[in-house]
């Protein structure tokens, strides 16, 4: 791995831990007078911490697989497959047992299958070689996915605002 995408993915991995560490915000104001928390709430809130955990667990994979090879496209295949298979099992999770997400937002979850394919595309090596790009496209849909979730917990929405 050369310097330049260690440099990005300790980036990407401290994005991910600032937007889990805004968790603990979510917790203090999240919950409002009840105490309580909403079923969706709660969803969004374990999918942020979720994505930002993988995230950064995908910014060091390909630096632990580099303490045994240094073979670039060993590294790429390895950290991309895998990966992959995380993409596609976690879309498939929460299309298939969140009972809190509606349609649209099915629809919106569904494009990290893209994500996941690109993965699959760079081991196979179409339209990818084997490399850091493909790579850093599913770790940045993770990150992207924690800070969208974080949005929305943090979103008012306007029934709830006094007048």
């Amino acid at each position: 791995m050369s310097h330049d995408e260690t440099e990005v993915l300790f980036s990407l991995a401290q994005v991910a831990v600032a937007l889990a560490g805004f968790s603990a915000i979510v917790v203090l104001f999240g919950r409002g007078e009840s105490g309580r928390w909403r079923r969706a709430q709660a969803d969004r809130f374990h999918g942020m911490v979720v994505h930002a955990m993988v995230a950064v667990l995908f910014c060091l994979l390909p630096l632990l697989i580099g303490v045994f090879t240094t073979d670039r496209t060993m590294i790429w295949n390895l950290s991309s497959a895998l990966l992959g298979v995380e993409i596609v099992g976690h879309v498939s999770a929460v299309l298939f047992m969140s009972s809190t997400v509606g349609v649209r937002v099915r629809s919106f979850i569904a494009i990290g299958y893209l994500f996941g394919a690109v993965q699959f595309m760079n081991v196979a090596g179409i339209e990818f070689d084997h490399e850091f790009r493909a790579y850093l496209a599913g770790v940045v849909w993770h990150v992207i996915m924690s800070g969208l979730l974080f949005l929305m917990l943090i979103w008012v929405p306007d029934a709830d605002v006094d007048a």
